[in-house]
């Protein structure tokens, strides 16, 4: 199994690099981008999927973070396809890239930063997705006026932490949460779809969604095989009218939901398994 850590593009060979005294490791104050790359047998190589949108939206973070830094995104994605070509990388991979403040430094400051990524094997379920129950968590969103949730930060995950381990005391093995407006933003961590009929429902921009590499991926998918898009904003009510219901992330791929708390959707749907298949076409799984 892979499991590869780099510092600045140098491998440490799982050494302690990061002070206990960190404002990122105390503060959570980094941003991050985790990317699958799917091993293609025919063409013997990694093909990483949406690389460019996960470093654009990357360097967004940085600035939103005012981390004094220049990324030069080609350079970036060409240490990252050397590392992976000179480790003769042959599975999917998760690369999780990370930029962080270093040293014992204010948790305030702007300059010295650093990045790490991490390399490591994971599998891909996409295929033969097993469904997922979902709890309306207690607790609300982040929002625009407190953690914009357009940042990928480190630090903006521990409201999903709260939301998920909610849920799952309830019963649930995941979590839906509304923001303070009282409308359908996201799960933990993924992006939350529905279908109706043929038309596809998905909560929209300013719902306080982190606006995912794969949500917009599905979207386009979704636009060329003429399914309506509906990117709106969703009341807990609503989704008692839906059909069928599923999650999108990188990490997940694409999950299907049984459940949002006593409503239970269709085992099947067509619309969705198109979806699927147009998705696993798209990322080249089954090349």
């Amino acid at each position: 199994m892979i499991d590869l850590n780099y510092l600045n593009g140098f491998k440490t060979e799982n050494k302690n690099i990061i002070s206990l005294k960190n404002p990122s490791f105390l503060y959570g104050i980094n941003c991050f981008e985790g990317i699958r790359g799917y091993y293609l047998k025919k063409e013997d190589r990694i093909h990483i999927v949406d690389f460019s949108e996960h470093i654009d939206r990357l360097i967004r973070s940085i600035n939103l973070l005012e981390f004094n830094i220049t990324i030069d995104k080609s350079q970036l994605m060409n240490e990252i396809h050397k590392i992976i070509i000179d480790q003769q990388i042959k599975e999917n991979i998760y690369l999780r890239l990370t930029y962080f403040l270093d040293g014992e430094v204010s948790w305030r400051q702007k300059e010295k930063i650093s990045y790490t990524l991490n390399i490591r094997s994971i599998d891909s379920y996409i295929e033969n997705p097993w469904p997922v129950t979902l709890g309306i968590s207690k607790y609300i969103r982040i929002s625009k006026d407190s953690l914009p949730p357009f940042v990928k930060a480190g630090a903006n995950y521990l409201n999903s932490r709260y939301a998920l381990l909610e849920s799952e005391k309830r019963g649930f093995q995941g979590t839906l949460m509304l923001n303070n407006k009282g409308f359908v933003s996201e799960s933990s961590g993924s992006c939350v779809f529905f279908i109706k009929g043929n038309e596809l429902f998905t909560p929209s921009e300013d719902s306080d969604i982190l606006i995912g590499i794969t949500r917009n991926s599905i979207i386009e998918i979704a636009k060329k095989g003429n399914i309506k898009v509906h990117e709106e904003k969703i009341k807990p009510g609503d989704i008692s009218d839906f059909d069928f219901g599923f999650l999108a992330g990188t990490m997940i791929e694409i999950k299907p939901i049984t459940c949002v708390e006593d409503h239970f959707f269709n085992e099947k749907n067509e619309t969705f398994n198109y979806i699927v298949n147009e998705y696993i076409k798209y990322i080249k799984l089954n090349e």
